[in-house]
Formats: C-alpha cells, structure tokens, sequence
C-alpha cells in the first residue's frame, strides 16, 4: 500500500492491485479506452474515479480514465 496525492493536496492510500491499474492507465501515454480493461480492472477503475484518483471521460460516445494525481496532470489530456 502506498499513498497518492491528487489536485487539492490530498493523500489517498493506494493498494497493490489499484497501482498497477494506474501504471497501465500512465503507460499508456494517451486517455485509456474504458474497452482495453478486464472486468477487475472496470470495477477497480470505477472506484478509484469514486476515490478521485482517475478521471472518466467520454469522447465519441466512448469512455476513457486518465489520472488525476498532482505530479502527473498535464495542461491538456486531449
């Protein structure tokens, strides 16, 4: 378990599991298509956009999570 902060200053604890779905959504260097994940990984994404970790976007009728850490937000996703 470790911890994240996200916009606002705020620390979140991360588990194992949930960090390597973060990895995989910062690999992938673009938003990641909701469609790529297994259904663990929906679920988890689910939660951690709850938690305020990820951010879910829809773009052409698609949906995409990008992170919202402090360290890692871009000026512009898109």
């Amino acid at each position: 378990m470790k911890f994240v902060e996200i916009s606002g200053s705020i620390l979140l604890p991360m588990s194992n599991e949930e960090n390597v779905l973060l990895e995989k959504v910062k690999e992938y260097q673009k938003p990641l298509p909701k469609s790529v994940l297994n259904e663990r990984e929906k679920e988890l994404a689910r939660t951690m956009v709850n938690r305020g970790i990820l951010t879910r976007i829809k773009m052409n009728d698609k949906l995409y999570f990008v992170s919202n850490l402090l360290d890692e937000m871009p000026g512009d996703v898109l």
